[in-house]
């Protein structure tokens, strides 16, 4: 049985989501807080499985009842927002950086008909969430304002960095992407496993958390060297020939389009050994057979560690597989690729 604390406001709201949530035989709403001071007491005095968060909240808003949380006695957390509803807003992701495990939007106007829309994406949301152990906040590893020491490896003079990640993906990528150096030499493609809607807001929050920019790969598009990339929604991202950007409608591989296989394996046959292949924390194993394609043509490989992973499941395929030559913590992965790039003066 999952035990879900519910966080809202508004009481009708609050009604409404208990009761699509009590039609599951697996889940038991076992309390109702209003405020954010409220949810913290309650997580205390419940121990629920999960809390779904509301954010627009008086006294305590969300945002700061889910720093409070994650960083004390983390619970899994599923912010449900009518601030999340516009999908463009970079909320989300802050909510995302402060310790929630998802999100998604809340109906506008909290009627019946609305909520009756989401009933099953609420429930398969909240079954989700319950299955991933959450932690700490990302960065308490390091201390503010000191640089991680990343060994000296093999020479190496990628072409491109590709990167992969799906749940607990944007905090680590905008805590990688914060690090890199502003005169990066070479592109950087991210493929992130995310909902329809939301990567224009991805976005824009990466964008204010790297002094390089970001910008949604477009089909045909040169690859440029200091520039970031995020595969759109739809459509698979490979780098084709001359070493531009090929967007495909493909089918899903194993369930994903855009697939990180897909990018890696592209990358490998596209650019052989000068490729830095990046696997970041999210669930399944989407990224490990093209993380050992890249390995395999002489490339470098990195895998986040388990301890820094919000879900350790992609980056343990990948090691299954063969495909890691490098397992290190989060903190020390923007080090890494800017290690691997120093030497190149070429995009």
């Amino acid at each position: 049985m999952i035990k879900v604390l519910i966080v809202e406001d508004s009481p009708s709201i609050a009604a409404m989501m208990r009761d699509l949530l009590g039609r599951d035989s697996e889940i038991e709403v076992v309390g109702w807080a209003k405020t954010g001071h409220e949810a913290i007491a309650l997580r205390n005095a419940l121990n629920p499985d999960v809390m779904t968060m509301d954010l627009n909240m008086p006294l305590m808003g969300g945002l700061d009842a889910i720093k409070i949380i994650a960083s004390t006695r983390p619970v899994p957390i599923l912010v449900v927002s009518q601030l999340i509803e516009s999908r463009d807003s970079e909320v989300a992701f802050e909510a995302l950086r402060c310790g929630a495990i998802d999100i998604m939007g809340k109906p506008s106007g909290g009627g019946p008909g609305g909520f009756s829309e989401i009933g099953a994406e609420l429930t398969f949301r909240v079954k989700t969430v319950a299955r991933i152990r959450p932690m700490r906040l990302f960065g308490k590893t390091v201390a503010a304002g000191v640089k991680p020491k990343v060994e000296r490896r093999r020479p190496l003079k990628p072409a491109v960095v590709v990167i992969g990640a799906s749940t607990g993906g944007p905090p680590a990528l905008a805590m990688i992407l914060k690090e890199l150096p502003r005169r990066l030499p070479v592109p950087i493609a991210i493929v992130q496993h995310i909902a329809p809607g939301f990567i224009a807001g991805l976005r824009q929050w990466l964008a204010r958390q790297s002094a390089l920019p970001v910008k949604l790969a477009t089909d045909g598009a040169p690859l440029v060297g200091g520039e970031i990339y995020l595969a759109p929604d739809h459509y698979h991202l490979e780098i084709g020939a001359k070493k531009k950007f090929a967007l495909t409608p493909d089918a899903p591989l194993r369930g994903h389009r855009p697939s990180v296989d897909r990018l890696m394996a592209s990358a490998a046959r596209v650019c052989g050994a000068n490729v830095l292949g990046v696997l970041l924390t999210g669930m399944g194993r989407d990224g490990a057979a093209g993380l050992k394609q890249i390995r395999d043509a002489g490339g470098r490989t990195i895998v986040q560690d388990e301890a820094t992973s919000l879900v350790f499941g992609m980056p343990r395929e990948a090691i299954a597989a063969g495909g890691a030559e490098i397992v290190c913590p989060l903190e020390k992965i923007a080090g890494e690729i800017a290690d691997a790039t120093a030497s190149r003066k070429d995009g």
